[in-house]
This record gives C-alpha cells, sequence and structure tokens, in this order.
C-alpha cells in the first residue's frame, strides 16, 4: 500500500476514522470514514487547500452545511456532524451506497416507470427544503443518487440559497450548471422554488431520452435556448414515454415560472397519479430491480431486500430488447401474476390483477 494512501486510511477526524478516498473534485475531496464508537460507516467531505483559499468555495461550503443540517428527509442525505480541525472543516455526511443518476443516464435512458419513482421522490425532497425557504438551485443528474436499498437521495447544496437572505452571489450572476438552469437563473431574475421545478423537468427529460433538451457550443448559446424555451419535445426523442408523463415534464420546462406547477408537491401529485397506474409493485421494489438490471447490485444484495421470484419477474420487464410504454410489459406483467400467486408478496390482490389478464388476453 503506498505511503500517501496509508497516511489516509490512518487519519482521524474527530470521532471518525478515515477508510479511503471515495473521489474528489476541483476544490473538495470525499472520504469514506467510520466513526468508530457506533461502527457507522459516513461519507466526509473536506475542502482541498484550493478550496479554502477560494472566499466564494468556502462560503458555499458553510451554506452547504447550514442547508443539511435544517433537513430531515429520507430523500436528502443526512448531515450527521460538522468537525473543525487544524483550520479546516470537514462535513460528515450519510454514506450513500449506490450509483448516481449521471452514471446511470450515461449508460442508457432510464423506463418511464423508474424515471417516474425516481421524480417523485425529488419532488418530495425539494418540497421539504422549500417549505424550510432553501431554493437548491444546481439539481442535475450528478447531484442525485440511488441507494441500494431501493431510494433516491438528493444532495449538494453548496449553491442553495435561503430565499430570506442575500444571495450568494451578485444580483444578476448565473449561478448553477448551464443546461439545467431555469429561464430565470440565466435572465438574473428573482429565485423561488419552481426554479427547481424547471431544472427536475430538464434532468427528468435527459433521463427519458439520454440526451440534454437545452445544448449548444457555448454556454450562452444554452442560455439562449433555455432563455426563449427552444427544444424538441419529448415525445419526438422518446416516443415510447407515456403521455401523462409527457405532459408533466411538459409542464414543469414552460418558460414562465406560473405556468409550471406551483410548487413541487402539486408535481409530486401528479407523478403519484401517472405511478398509481404504470406501477403495480413496490416503488423501492422497483428500483432495487432496475439496478440488479443494470449490474449496480449483486444477486445476493438484491435478494436480502426482494424475494427471488419477484426479482426475477420484474427485472425481466427492463430487458431493453423489447418496446416498453413506460409501465411493466404485457409479458412482464404475466409473470408477475404467475409469482403472486404463488405468494412471493408482491401485494396483488385478484381485483387489482384481474385488468392485467383482461390485457393479457385481448
Amino acid at each position: 500500500m503506498p505511503s500517501a494512501e496509508k497516511a489516509v486510511r490512518h487519519r482521524k477526524i474527530g470521532a471518525y476514522r478515515v477508510l479511503g478516498e471515495l473521489g474528489r473534485g476541483g476544490m473538495a475531496v470525499v472520504y469514506r470514514g467510520l466513526h468508530e464508537m457506533i461502527q457507522r460507516e459516513v461519507a466526509i467531505k473536506e475542502l482541498l487547500p484550493e478550496g479554502k483559499r477560494d472566499k466564494e468555495t468556502l462560503s458555499r461550503f458553510r451554506r452547504e452545511s447550514l442547508a443539511l443540517a435544517t433537513f430531515r428527509h429520507q430523500n436528502i442525505v443526512t448531515l450527521y456532524d460538522l468537525v473543525e480541525k487544524n483550520d479546516s472543516l470537514f462535513m460528515v455526511m450519510e454514506l450513500v451506497d449506490g450509483p448516481t443518476l449521471h452514471t446511470l443516464i450515461r449508460e442508457g435512458p432510464l423506463p418511464a416507470d423508474v424515471t417516474g419513482v425516481i421524480a417523485a421522490r425529488i419532488a418530495s425532497a425539494l418540497d421539504h427544503a422549500h417549505f424550510r425557504q432553501i431554493i437548491h438551485r444546481d439539481l442535475k443528474p450528478a447531484n442525485v443518487m440511488l441507494t441500494k436499498s431501493g431510494d433516491v437521495k438528493l444532495m449538494d447544496f453548496g449553491i442553495a440559497k435561503d430565499v430570506g437572505l442575500e444571495a450568494l452571489t451578485q444580483a444578476g450572476m448565473a449561478v448553477g450548471t448551464p443546461s439545467y438552469m431555469s429561464p430565470e437563473q440565466v435572465t438574473g431574475a428573482p429565485l423561488d422554488g419552481r426554479t427547481d421545478i424547471f431544472s427536475l423537468g430538464v434532468l427528468l427529460y435527459e433521463a427519458l431520452s439520454g440526451a440534454r433538451p437545452f445544448h449548444g457550443k457555448t454556454a450562452g448559446e444554452v442560455f439562449a435556448k433555455i432563455r426563449d424555451g427552444k427544444y424538441t419535445p419529448l415525445n419526438k426523442v422518446a416516443p415510447n414515454v407515456p403521455s401523462p408523463l409527457v405532459r408533466i415534464i411538459q409542464r414543469a420546462m414552460e418558460v414562465k415560472p406560473e405556468d409550471r406547477f406551483p410548487d413541487a408537491a402539486a408535481m409530486r401529485r401528479e407523478l403519484d397519479v401517472f405511478l398509481a397506474q404504470e406501477v403495480p409493485v413496490s416503488h423501492a421494489g422497483l428500483l432495487v430491480a432496475f439496478l440488479r438490471h443494470r449490474q449496480k447490485l449483486t444477486d445476493t444484495e438484491a435478494q436480502q431486500l426482494m424475494r427471488p421470484q419477484e426479482l426475477d419477474a420484474v427485472v425481466e420487464g427492463f430487458d431493453t430488447s423489447r418496446s416498453r410504454s413506460g409501465g411493466l410489459l404485457k409479458w412482464a406483467l404475466a409473470a408477475l401474476i404467475l409469482a403472486s400467486a404463488a405468494g412471493t408478496g408482491l401485494y396483488f390482490t385478484q381485483a387489482q390483477w384481474a385488468p392485467f389478464v383482461q390485457q393479457l388476453t385481448r
């Protein structure tokens, strides 16, 4: 083991022992750590020397800590501690063991039912944050993670803004990742929670199509398209997406904030209606099966959460060689019904699965 790696593994930060490095960016590094007394693994975020010297980066780091400290929501990464040591600040957070949405999209578009479940979880997290007057302002696939237990975590509130306080940057300056910004962000207009709703719409468009709706050779070109709402309609680039989900995303991406959903809770309600029609299995189970299909979970890991028959039935529904209409395929529904009849705990009653039988026999 190289000496530098040994030094990292023997490093102590408060009550936490560093186990190794998870990743790093231009301004910060994230370690895997362990609270030795209670044996809980955590993620520890530290600003690199360049970040500590940059006042805005340091301010964002503190802002993220304050934002996370106010949240208590299953779909927002939890802050456990803020440790100060040798003039350095460390955020100790919940360790999310799973892939980012960015990684999953790079491997190919997501099914509509999976995307709908992820969307509903993110909308719920945004509703929680907005109620506490916090706007994320940098919602993108890299800031969303799926856990191996079938949950969704929103993270990185580094440029979050408390709407009751002054902005982190001077008025009129765009803050965020260009392709996911709202028209208000690119024009420097006042922001409220609806800016995150627009970004969520962009994220969902990309998840379903595999491509970002707004792109160009320069940030200026991207900004102009966002400002004018110029993008190829989702049903043109992903024709198999069910029309109710297309309409939800289209409304979220309206140029004028007043034409979008009034708040994240309203968007969540629409998504719940869609999911009630399209997803006849446990939402967490659907995500676990999808991660298994994408080989982000082993059979052993997945079967600790789902019964083998249930897992096999749902995984079969992700066969990309077959056309999907957004929910489970008719042939997959047959497998699910058989699994239910075998007592695998898929929560079907006769009244619930009878309509599927009728579809299969048409």
